[in-house]
């Protein structure tokens, strides 16, 4: 399977360049102490429901296979690993507590961002498939 995009910058693919800055912006962000939040104020399961859901976007884009399965499950396990790690090392962090519900809301967001990556690109696919 082709990339998605050609793009590149010193040789490195524009995706994966975007997904290693998205991906450390939110671990330094989770991991900063809670006195210092600069982020918008909004419900905390929503932060974590759009942080994952932008890095599972970012992950499906990014990566390639021609078997699909294995594909969106790989980025989930990923995904599930990293959460489940993120949630356990906040406990760490001062002002910060490991919470089972922002593990739900962070699967829900990646879980989500896979199914509308697949739908999207299954209505992509069927536009340039010509009709018989």
């Amino acid at each position: 399977m082709r990339p998605v995009t050609k793009i590149s910058l010193l040789g490195i693919r524009l995706a994966i360049i975007a997904l290693a800055i998205y991906w450390i912006a939110i671990f330094t962000g989770t991991h900063l102490p809670a006195v210092s939040d600069f982020s918008p104020r909004m419900n905390d399961k929503i932060k974590h429901f759009s942080a994952f859901f932008g890095l599972a976007t970012l992950l499906c884009y990014s990566t390639t296979s021609s078997n699909l399965v294995k594909r969106f499950g790989t980025i989930a396990a990923v995904i599930a690993v990293y959460a489940a790690f993120d949630e356990f090392t906040q406990q760490f962090i001062p002002g910060r507590t490991a919470d089972p519900y922002d593990f739900i809301a962070d699967m829900a967001g990646a879980l989500t961002a896979i199914a509308v990556y697949i739908v999207v690109r299954w209505m992509l696919a069927s536009k340039r498939t010509p009709a018989v």
